[in-house]
């Protein structure tokens, strides 16, 4: 036969183990002071806690959010290496004279 909860008994240990959350004393000073065992203390603090782990699973979950993402599309390319070492990458649609350009500029610094 189930046990019937005593949701007083329940709701007071509730609080006291919040009070000792805020507090600074040990667990066996708080008890001390307010005539608890500590081997009672730490059973209900485990047992409020397995009750609150099994209630948050029983819970549904959130759906999972989905947020737009854009990936852009590679475009073909080729990489030039330049006797000085230099990599230049080269996209599909380059202007041929921008790419002059640049190949110019290295050959200036090398001399």
């Amino acid at each position: 036969m189930a046990r019937v909860r005593d949701e007083l008994k329940e709701g007071r240990w509730r609080r006291l183990l919040q009070e000792k959350v805020s507090s600074v004393e040990s667990v066996a000073s708080f008890c001390e002071k307010r005539r608890i065992p500590v081997h009672q203390f730490y059973w209900w603090q485990r047992k409020l806690s397995y009750r609150g782990r099994r209630a948050a699973r029983r819970q549904p979950s959130q759906p999972p959010q989905f947020v737009p993402v854009r990936v852009p599309i590679a475009r073909p390319s080729i990489d030039v290496i330049h006797p000085s070492g230099c990599v230049v990458r080269v996209t599909e649609g380059v202007d041929p004279h921008l790419l002059r350009n640049v190949f110019g500029a290295l050959q200036r610094e090398e001399a």
